[in-house]
């Protein structure tokens, strides 16, 4: 049996273990809250008006350093070797994340370039591209949340974490 590091007992890895895990639906929960409103900006660039569409706009530009903090999330649970996702995951499953992460990357980076060069007069492209990029969060997110889900009741996975 593997010998647990110095001065740190099966219960206190676990109850580290547990952090991650909660850490990682709360950042998963505030990202999905985010999505809300940012569906609702996008809701009003899509308006009947040019006043509407205006306001969307400027809302959608307020959010940038969010939007931008999404990505960060991704680069984060990446090159954290301890993130739980990354630690547990399957390899196939790894490369799923790090493949959607990238696709998630460029069109998060697409979103905000065409937010730079999108008028009131027209918003349908922006509009269209950030409808996509917030169905691909969604499912991105619900397959993290699976995954986490499926660890966290696997007792191997948390037995191996704290023999680790």
């Amino acid at each position: 049996m593997p010998v647990l590091p110095r001065g740190q007992g099966w219960g206190e890895e676990h109850m580290n273990l547990h952090q991650e895990f909660e850490a990682a639906h709360a950042d998963h929960t505030e990202i999905l809250e985010f999505l809300n409103i940012w569906e609702g900006a996008l809701g009003l660039a899509a308006g009947d008006d040019s006043d509407t569409r205006c306001a969307g706009l400027r809302q959608l530009q307020a959010m940038e350093g969010k939007i931008v903090e999404i990505w960060e999330h991704c680069r984060k649970e990446e090159d954290d070797s301890g993130s739980p996702l990354f630690r547990f995951a399957e390899p196939a499953d790894c490369e799923r994340m790090k493949e959607e992460h990238f696709r998630l990357y460029r069109a998060n980076y697409e979103f905000r370039k065409e937010m730079e060069f999108t008028t009131s007069s027209f918003t349908e492209d922006l509009v269209l591209q950030g409808q996509r990029l917030l169905a691909a969060l969604r499912e991105h997110i619900a397959f993290e949340e699976e995954l986490l889900g499926r660890f966290e009741h696997d007792k191997r996975f948390v037995e191996a974490c704290a023999y680790a």
